[in-house]
């Protein structure tokens, strides 16, 4: 049997001549359309997964982490000979061909005082120019109020969440106070003012909800060696291209005795792990969504097959072999597939494309019902909701289209189809056409 005669078979199994439709053909219908429907849902959750996890690292490596840190592990007595070692650390590694930038950091954990409140916060002594010098700090941290600088020693930058913890707006004075060790081995409180020059925000607050940016020189003075860490961050070309191992490693003959470097990938390790995790149990319960639209397929074939019982005995009496109708059926199965993956992934994608404005859109509705309801109920004041709660996600999702992940979808779409075909098309193969013809 030749394949242009199974194709013309299989096109007039989708669209006979006569123009009625039938309730196989509506069932055929619908299971093309419940494809699409299952598919609009997967692709808008991988594309705002991609984005979400894509916005959430580029932002942890480039802001928190570093692509890579050189910690210090030996101790100093000496403030200036200790940054003076620092520094031609980090002009020595900032000779490497993909080395960007390099800064020096001072972290450690204090507890911050403000007009209104008190939080813990996380102390960063950093040089001003890396606002400005560092890629991830330029791009995806945003200035909310002030400017990101220091103009005294006892300036200090801060997030937003914090700022809202302590009550304080740029022009105000915060209280960061630490401990120190006294000589007879006391701990005793150690106090500093410092005055809030800029508010800013990465848009993700779990990271940034306590950080409190003062001058690099202060942080030295200021934290002690016993509640602080030191490292020189270190920005690459690029901390997720397949030769990033290679430069670890040449980096790595750089790094002197005393100091010990470490990746993004093992600073973050678990949380990585953790985005990619969840990002396939999102995608295989989809992908189990699908599964179910596409037996819809296979339910819609057996009608057709029962009802093309006819046609089928005939075209067997003419010389049709089992193996062409069967192929016939089962090409039927994979166009469904293939129209509902063309009708589905587009409308997905536009979707995704316009999820920050949907979610918007969704947030001004709620919002104006539940405060029509505090109203009405007691007239008590409303707090807006937040669909998407910047301590938990980003406050607004980067777009990121999945090439490769969408023609895989498409491509598996069509696959299941077939799948599912094979069992109705195996039926239509195996039908005798005598008994047919004797039951007419």
């Amino acid at each position: 049997m030749k394949l242009s005669s199974i194709f013309l078979i299989c096109s007039r199994i989708i669209k006979p001549k006569e123009s009625s439709l039938t309730n196989a053909r509506k069932s055929l219908i619908g299971a093309v359309f419940c494809i699409a429907l299952s598919l609009i849902p997967l692709t808008v959750v991988l594309v705002v997964t991609d984005g979400m996890i894509e916005g959430i690292t580029n932002r942890i490596v480039g802001l928190s982490s570093y692509h890579l840190q050189v910690a210090q592990i030996r101790n100093y007595a000496d403030v200036d000979e200790n940054l003076a070692d620092l520094e031609n650390l980090a002009a020595t590694i900032k000779q490497h061909p993909k080395v960007l930038s390099t800064f020096i950091e001072r972290q450690g954990t204090v507890l911050a005082a403000g007009k209104t409140g008190r939080s813990g916060a996380t102390v960063r002594a950093v040089d001003e120019k890396l606002f400005t010098q560092n890629n991830a700090f330029a791009e995806y941290l945003e200035v909310i109020q002030g400017s990101a600088s220091f103009s005294t020693g006892k300036s200090c930058v801060i997030g937003k969440k914090i700022a809202e913890l302590l009550g304080v707006a740029v022009g105000d004075s915060i209280r960061l106070i630490s401990t120190r060790t006294s000589l007879s081995g006391s701990v005793i409180p150690k106090i500093s003012v410092f005055k809030v020059e800029g508010i800013v925000s990465s848009g993700y607050q779990e990271i940034d909800a306590l950080w409190v940016f003062i001058p690099l020189k202060t942080g030295f003075e200021y934290l002690s060696s016993a509640a602080s860490t030191i490292c020189v961050g270190i920005e690459t070309e690029n901390p997720f291209a397949d030769n990033f191992y290679q430069t670890i490693d040449e980096i790595d003959n750089l790094v002197p005795g005393g100091f010990s470097l470490y990746s993004w990938e093992e600073l973050n390790a678990s949380q990585y792990e953790n985005f990619a995790s969840t990002k396939l149990m999102l995608l295989f319960v989809m992908f189990l969504i699908v599964l179910v639209a596409s037996v819809n397929v296979s339910s819609a074939l057996v009608m057709l097959v029962m009802e093309k019982r006819k046609d089928i005995a005939i075209l067997k009496s003419l010389g049709a072999s089992n193996r062409g109708i069967g192929f016939s059926f089962v090409l039927t199965g994979g166009f469904a597939g293939f129209i509902g993956a063309i009708i589905g992934i587009p409308l997905g994608l536009l979707c995704g494309i316009n999820i920050n404005s949907i979610i918007s859109f969704f947030e001004k509705i709620i919002n104006t019902f539940t405060k029509l309801i505090y109203y009405i109920k007691d007239g008590s004041e409303y707090v807006p909701i937040s669909l998407m709660d910047p301590a938990y996600y980003l406050e607004t999702i980067p777009i990121i289209i999945p090439g490769k992940e969408i023609l895989l979808i498409f491509v598996g779409t069509i696959f299941l189809s077939i799948l599912v075909s094979i069992i109705p098309a195996s039926k239509a193969a195996k039908e005798k056409p005598l008994n047919i013809i004797r039951k007419i």
